[in-house]
């Protein structure tokens, strides 16, 4: 059964920002319509997912933006929009407002110099005019980094950054050479021992101070492999990615990966316009290519977008943004919006994967072998849980408090 939980939806190539480290743009691709989306996102709701996130490209360069985020809503999914920011002027963000965006993600590389130097002229101005027009309407705001040589000295930086702007999450992603289209230009974000420890140490200045200040970021874990994965020492992750399960990509023209990493011609599962959401997801194509790179074992992606693989520390995100729709709907509303969507992914699973006989014989088979892992679990990973379990039970009481 799937474990879906998010849906990454580049809706274009298209960007009004050349990049030094991104070369998305020169890859033009075709777009699906605005109804081909529409049915894709209802079938996406229908599978079980909790995110669409609208990613490109420059997704803002969408006319139908505002539209596709408010059907995602009208489904009953949370919507976020990444963006170089340099679209979200004041009437952009009413719409986006209006239309019920969830999260909205800015792009952010350090002070002006050299963000502007990254990502061209003026960036860096019109990336501080969003974050600020985003806080005018109260849409949540988050700041995604690309870690690199050029960087990595302005990490603390953008923290204080994102305390001034109101920011309530960073996401840190070290440089990946999926998206330059020349590898031998790799080395110049990458970085030497020395630079390395240079690098860990302004890891655990990002740590202590987003901790000071209340702002989420990525799982300890994962942010303390950063450095050693700039300096090419990275250890891979020997097959056993959750984002397999638990994420989906999909490209401008509808084609599904099994990761953006492994987003070639032998790992096409299919195309959602041609073959439908429902009919390649979870079907025996997909199974097969996921087997097929559990055996051949990953090779250690550190896209943040995966970076459950790194530990639970998104359980306190998770838990505020449930405390937001439970206050924004009246709890009411909430519990028959709950049912619902549970009815839906009953009818979905009965059409698709057999009758209530078989489905409860497969959580059964699912439960057991939770039940077989628990036994395994040690006493650290207890006293990890707990001290999470903690940490949630704070928030909540917190958060019900204000």
């Amino acid at each position: 059964m799937s474990n879906l939980k998010e849906v990454i939806i580049s809706l274009t190539n298209r960007c009004n920002s050349r990049c030094r480290m991104c070369d998305i743009p020169k890859n033009k691709l075709e777009e699906l319509d605005t109804p081909a989306w529409k049915q894709v996102i209802g079938d996406v709701g229908l599978a079980g997912a909790q995110t669409i996130v609208f990613s490109g490209g420059e997704p803002l360069l969408r006319g139908d933006i505002f539209e596709l985020i408010s059907f995602v809503k009208d489904n009953r999914m949370n919507a976020c929009l990444t963006s170089n920011g340099y679209l979200i002027d004041e009437e952009t963000a009413r719409r986006l407002s209006q239309s019920g965006i969830d999260v909205v993600n800015i792009s952010m590389e350090g002070p002006k110099k050299i963000h502007d130097y990254l990502r061209g002229r003026e960036a860096f101005d019109r990336a501080c005019f969003a974050l600020e027009n985003l806080g005018k309407y109260k849409i949540e705001a988050t700041i995604a980094t690309m870690v690199s040589r050029y960087n990595y000295k302005y990490l603390v930086y953008i923290v204080d950054s994102a305390k001034k702007y109101g920011a309530t999450t960073i996401k840190f992603q070290p440089f990946s050479k999926i998206f330059i289209s020349n590898k031998l230009q790799e080395n110049n974000f990458l970085v030497n021992e020395r630079e390395m420890n240079r690098v860990e140490r302004v890891i655990g200045e990002v740590i202590s101070l987003c901790n000071n200040y209340g702002i989420a970021t990525n799982p300890v874990g994962y942010l303390e492999k950063i450095p050693s994965y700039l300096a090419k020492k990275y250890i891979s992750q020997n097959g056993a990615c959750n984002a397999l399960r638990a994420s989906c990509p999909i490209n401008s023209k509808g084609e599904i990966y099994p990761c953006w990493v492994l987003a070639d011609k032998d790992n096409l599962i299919g195309n959602v316009k041609e073959e439908g959401f429902l009919n390649l997801w979870d079907s025996p194509r997909h199974n097969s290519i996921i087997k097929k790179i559990k055996k051949e074992s990953c090779q250690g992606c550190m896209m943040s977008c995966y970076d459950e693989n790194f530990g639970k520390d998104n359980l306190e995100k998770r838990l505020n943004l449930n405390i937001k729709k439970l206050k924004r709907e009246g709890l009411r509303e909430y519990v028959i919006h709950l049912i619902k969507k549970w009815q839906k992914r009953f009818k979905f699973y009965a059409s698709y994967r057999g009758n209530f006989k078989k489905i409860i014989n497969r959580l059964r088979k699912s439960f057991k072998k939770r039940i077989d892992f628990k036994r395994q679990v040690n006493k650290d990973e207890i006293k990890k849980l707990l001290e999470e379990i903690s940490i949630a039970k704070q928030t909540l009481k917190k958060e019900l408090d204000s």
